[in-house]
């Protein structure tokens, strides 16, 4: 498998290789509590990770890709923000503790089936009550670009996503198509489903 094209833009710590940080992420910083532990799931360079260490929170991320760690890693020492990193595949992490909010933007697409189904179990299991998940993965309402085939090894039906948090209190829920732009000029197309979902309080927290 060849390197993704993404990884061209962990090498420019100029470059904003997945844009600003998502409109969900800003708005639930205004919201979750000010203690509250973070973990962002394939992080890539963190966007949505430096965005909410720079508001105070205890963020964990983590991403397979050792440049795009290396850029949040830069990133993180020139904002002055400090941030938990480690170099892993997601499906290998080990959730050690609970979080008040669990992101995973745009990659559980990039793993079979099995592995992102069992990832979200995970996700959901080590939320605190009254916690959010905020997942966001493209769906199969498209073929895939042509460059991008070969990494979306799990690509999700369309309202899968939406289904196996019909437990939880759903906030957010959009199915939609965009647009994107790569370093090197590569355009794609991409069919998403997004959600933010909050653990109902009642739901006890579960331990792997």
């Amino acid at each position: 498998m060849t390197n993704p094209p993404w990884e061209n833009g962990y090498t420019d710590l100029s470059a904003k290789t997945f844009g600003d940080p998502s409109s969900e992420i800003i708005d639930l910083a205004a919201q979750i509590p000010h203690d509250a532990a973070v973990i962002d799931v394939g992080c890539g360079e963190g966007r949505n990770t430096l965005f909410l260490a720079k508001q105070g929170y205890d963020v964990t991320a983590v991403d397979i890709s050792e440049s795009g760690i290396r850029k949040l890693r830069a990133l993180a020492d020139r904002e002055g923000v400090v941030v938990h990193t480690e170099v892993i595949d997601m499906c290998q992490y080990s959730f050690e503790r609970a979080f008040h909010l669990i992101i995973s933007h745009g990659c559980l697409h990039l793993v079979e089936r099995s592995q992102w189904q069992e990832l979200i179990c995970r996700f959901k299991a080590h939320t605190v009550p009254g916690g959010v998940n905020v997942v966001v993965v493209f769906t199969d309402a498209l073929p895939p670009p042509a460059d991008l085939e070969e990494y979306c090894l799990g690509l999700f039906k369309e309202g899968e996503l939406f289904s196996l948090y019909s437990d939880w209190d759903i906030e957010m829920q959009k199915s939609y198509t965009f647009e994107d732009e790569h370093p090197g000029s590569l355009r794609h197309k991409h069919p998403v489903n997004k959600i933010v979902a909050r653990k109902p309080p009642n739901k006890s927290l579960q331990r792997d």
